[in-house]
């Protein structure tokens, strides 16, 4: 594969940057956020479980409880673990936060029971009552357990969430009209010089796909704008490899009429920013914003 050493520039570009993001103030606001939001998830899924007397209503009710109820076990299990000992149990209700049908949340109960680690919910098993410091030990174990899992998530959230941010501020101060987001099925639904965020674009399968930001260009065109923060190169695959399945997705219904670019940050591998390239896909970045504006204003001239 030959690469472009554009790519190869941007990308030494995008990971020093986010290398300066990882100082203390940031990391520090990364780790509080993810120990909050598991702080939330535990806490929910004792009250659903009724203080683990109850782990079965709890999957029944939602199967994202099991993020949680792994997490308690002794050790702590992964979900491909989880699956290996309770192949009844499927990762998606935990992944989609669906309900987990009854036979399922049955068997994945009764492991969940067999391996709670005592140190931390003796009341559970009933060798000693409940007691509130039990339970605020067991919500600083397990949310930090959480946390540690997570923290490279909230950091990517957070910096999507930048990432995003400014490239709406960037569309609205060169005269973009946001739109209330709707499903995308049919051509011109975006005029030009409009825009909407976290939209659909309807596809030839059942499923729409959803897209960052579309933007209305001249012509019934319309770009599908892909908003992709990586921690590393590893995780960068994953996220390039989605914008590839949706660019092919909305290619296959669409034709040329829907163009497809990737706005990225953090750490990229050039290899797969020129996998992007050679799939037809317009390349951009959160640190030269300007070269999107002056590429967009050509399309809507």
């Amino acid at each position: 594969m030959t690469i472009d050493p554009k790519h190869i520039e941007n990308s030494a570009r995008a990971r020093a940057l986010y290398l300066d993001n990882l100082n203390p103030k940031a990391s520090s606001d990364d780790w509080y956020f993810a120990v909050r939001e598991a702080r939330k998830a535990v806490a929910n899924a004792l009250r659903a479980s009724d203080y683990l007397s109850d782990i079965k209503a709890a999957l029944c009710s939602n199967g994202v409880h099991t993020l949680v109820f792994r997490q308690l076990l002794a050790p702590p299990m992964s979900q491909d673990q989880f699956k290996l000992i309770c192949p009844k149990w499927n990762k998606s209700s935990e992944n989609d936060a669906k309900p987990v049908l009854p036979n399922v949340a049955s068997a994945a109960s009764a492991v969940i029971r067999e391996r709670l680690n005592h140190g931390i919910v003796r009341w559970a098993i009933g060798t000693r009552p409940r007691r509130a410091r039990h339970v605020a030990t067991l919500l600083r174990v397990a949310s930090t357990l959480m946390a540690l899992q997570r923290v490279s998530t909230a950091r990517r959230t957070r910096l999507a969430f930048e990432q995003e941010y400014a490239t709406i501020k960037m569309l609205e101060e060169h005269g973009w009209t946001k739109l209330p987001s709707k499903l995308i099925d049919t051509r011109a639904a975006v005029p030009t010089l409009h825009y909407m965020h976290k939209t659909r674009f309807a596809t030839n399968t059942a499923a729409s796909q959803e897209v960052d930001i579309a933007c209305g260009l001249a012509g019934s065109y319309v770009l599908a704008m892909e908003c992709k923060v990586t921690n590393d190169e590893t995780n960068s695959v994953k996220r390039i490899n989605d914008v590839l399945k949706k660019a092919t997705a909305w290619r296959n219904h669409w034709g040329s009429f829907v163009m497809t670019a990737a706005l990225l940050q953090g750490v990229i591998a050039p290899k797969d920013v020129q996998r992007l390239s050679d799939a037809g896909i317009f390349v951009f970045w959160s640190h030269d914003l300007i070269e999107f504006q002056q590429w967009l204003s050509e399309k809507v001239a």
